[in-house]
């Protein structure tokens, strides 16, 4: 199977942070009965051919005739069976665990992302009802499912109910808490109807503030510290940023971890108060979970000027959620993303900025919705987001 278009357009969108982050997002190309999906812990910024695995088809699409488990643990286990089963002799890598929804798409090309832009309308109170107004039956809009095979196999429902009613496969999918998935049988289709869905959200949102959108180079790399991304005009004074970089500084030695300092306009609108923080306070998709946690760590700027005082509301936020915060937001500064080395904490923050472009964008379609309670502690538990987690810390990437 010729890979390079599909290579040439994944990097395309990959190398692009507004649409998307890390390891987040997947593409596919399909061929006779074979697939080419990419493959867990590859990058769509810098992915090659070794970057996807290939697969039978039809043995994908047999799942589906399967009965499988009402328990979640026992049926995602037996369907990544299926799905290394399912691979074409040669292939070892392991598939992104949305492969039987690309595999559902009747066209040769899916590209899967996940737009800040769109994410604000799908992680907004009118998510669904704005999907279905602005791209009516263009598209299937579902609410927030349980991703593997639940959703996939409600994705196939939907795919077939339009059939019946004589309609063809959508090639917008937008999925609630999510990301959108596009297919086409060309590339320069799968760019159109990108360039259509986010010229048409434009239209309807506050765009973010200029300022907000600019960053300086890494600054510095003192004790404990990854390196620190400002914006002059809202960062505050030297001897004020300095004290809370030496609160952390212990913070950071007492736990063994790095940290990365990232402040800018868009952060500064809801770092002026707790309440101003509220949007950003739960998560809004699998991703963020993954990358920047499920909950970050508020504290004002006296607090985080004391190592002993970081140290403790850290120990709290353990006791309460077992696990580490990889984000720290002092209010009025920025945010510190921690993590075990400098990527890991970088990559905290950038997932974090993402959040706050979501929450900006959400108050165009009536304000946040984060992913709920249950669905969260799915993601934390659920197998396959914990090898993307270890797949992140060992390679700074994952899928």
């Amino acid at each position: 199977m010729n890979l390079e278009t599909l290579i040439k357009v994944s990097r395309r969108y990959g190398a692009d942070p507004d649409y998307v982050l890390a390891g987040g997002g997947n593409t596919s190309l399909k061929e006779g009965d074979a697939i080419a999906v990419k493959a867990s812990g590859a990058l769509l910024g810098t992915i090659d051919e070794n970057g996807f695995v290939q697969l039978s088809l039809s043995k994908l699409r047999a799942l589906f005739d399967m009965v499988l488990p009402s328990d979640s643990e026992a049926r995602e286990r037996i369907v990544l069976e299926k799905l290394l089963e399912a691979r074409l002799p040669g292939q070892t890598r392991r598939p992104s665990v949305e492969t039987l929804l690309h595999a559902l798409f009747p066209y040769r090309f899916v590209v899967h992302l996940h737009p800040a832009l769109v994410n604000g309308m799908l992680c907004s109170r009118q998510a669904l009802s704005t999907a279905e107004t602005l791209f009516g039956n263009e598209a299937s809009v579902l609410p927030y499912i349980t991703p593997g095979y639940i959703l996939a196999d409600a994705v196939r429902r939907v795919f077939e109910h339009r059939t019946s009613l004589g309609m063809s496969p959508p090639k917008l999918l937008f999925l609630q808490n999510h990301g959108v998935f596009v297919a086409a049988d060309s590339v320069e289709e799968i760019m159109a109807l990108y360039a259509h869905i986010i010229e048409t959200l434009k239209a309807k949102v506050q765009p973010i503030p200029a300022e907000g959108l600019r960053s300086e180079p890494a600054q510095g790399h003192e004790a404990g510290i990854a390196g620190e991304e400002q914006q002059t005009k809202v960062s505050p004074q030297d001897a004020e940023l300095a004290a809370v970089k030496a609160g952390m500084n212990g913070a950071a030695a007492k736990f063994n971890v790095r940290f990365f300092f990232t402040s800018n306009s868009l952060l500064g609108h809801f770092l002026t108060s707790p309440e101003a923080f509220v949007p950003l306070t739960n998560p809004f998709t699998p991703d963020h979970i993954v990358y920047a946690g499920a909950w970050p760590l508020f504290v004002n700027i006296a607090e985080a000027q004391s190592s002993n005082h970081i140290i403790s509301k850290i120990d709290e936020f353990r006791f309460l959620h077992q696990e580490m915060p990889k984000i720290i937001a002092v209010q009025n500064l920025g945010i510190f993303g921690l993590g075990q080395d400098e990527n890991a904490a970088k990559r905290a923050c950038e997932l974090f900025g993402d959040a706050a472009k979501i929450a900006w964008y959400a108050r165009s379609f009536g304000g946040v919705h984060p992913m709920q309670p249950a669905d969260i502690e799915f993601i934390r538990s659920w197998e396959v987001e914990k090898y993307r987690a270890s797949i992140a810390a060992g390679s700074n990437s994952a899928s």
